[in-house]
């Protein structure tokens, strides 16, 4: 496949009957497998039980009963969820299927694999970001509770990029943008933002470790824009937001200039 097939992408085409009815070509559509419809069982009850992080689910005979499923059916609907993150499978004495955490970098993973067939590069990455969190970053802003927003946010108040290694200065940017995700109180929101926050650190900041701390002009935005946050100025802080991701983005475009216009990874 050269190099300008691959640009091109698969064609983006919504359907949402394609599970459900015969597909155009004529041939009749996939229906879900025992093994998916099992997982997404599983899935709901989880949600109905308010189980959480590290909560055991059932024995496997247990499952096997209530599902009323092959023993095949049921481990493959395990790892089906296991690929996800959404449960983690302990091996041994005492172990067995527990309930994972709702880790957006998985979702990130997903997204990027269709990002990639797409053929969407990291400039719609970094468009995509900029069209997110800016406005939420205003919408954070407007959060009545300033306590809660200074506990949420005192860590990058004072915060000095001599005193950490570079690699603490990539998490130390992720974490910042977490937190306006997950004060938004939006979750479709938190999951999106750093679903995409985490495409942008993993696949292409990181490829910068050894420039990020050069400066502090990265830990000094985030400064600001939580001042702006805590003080509830809902457009002082897009603005900002705004113009950090535009500063951070044209830095990267000028140390790695063929790096943005490359396809998505699947990774």
């Amino acid at each position: 496949m050269t190099r300008e097939l691959a640009r091109t992408g698969i064609p983006i085409i919504y359907d949402p009957d394609a599970m459900r009815s015969p597909a155009r070509s004529g041939e009749s559509a996939r229906a879900p497998k025992a093994s998916e419809t099992t997982a997404a069982m599983i899935v709901s009850d989880i949600v109905s039980l308010g189980l959480s992080r590290g909560d055991r689910l059932p024995a496997e005979n247990a499952m096997l009963a209530d599902y009323s499923v092959s023993r095949e059916t049921l481990r493959e609907a395990l790892r089906i969820l296991e690929v996800q993150g959404l449960i983690t499978l302990k091996r041994g004495p005492g172990g067995g299927p527990f309930v994972g955490a709702l880790n957006a970098s998985y979702l990130a993973r997903t997204a990027s694999l269709y990002f990639h067939l797409a053929g969407a590069t990291y400039d719609e990455v970094f468009d995509t970001w900029m069209v997110l969190e800016p406005p939420l970053s205003a919408k954070v802003a407007r959060i009545e509770d300033r306590a809660m927003k200074e506990a949420a946010f005192s860590r990058f108040l004072d915060y000095d990029a001599a005193d950490h290694q570079s690699n603490e200065i990539v998490g130390d940017f992720t974490n910042f943008h977490t937190v306006i995700a997950e004060l938004s109180g939006n979750r479709v929101l938190t999951l999106l933002t750093q679903a995409i926050d985490h495409i942008v650190v993993e696949h292409v900041l990181d490829a910068a470790r050894g420039t990020l701390g050069e400066d502090d002009s990265m830990s000094h935005d985030h400064t600001e824009i939580a001042r702006a946050i805590i003080a509830g100025r809902p457009r002082k802080a897009e603005t900002l937001m705004h113009e950090h991701i535009n500063d951070v983005v044209e830095r990267f475009r000028a140390r790695h200039p063929d790096r943005a216009s490359e396809l998505v990874q699947w990774m």
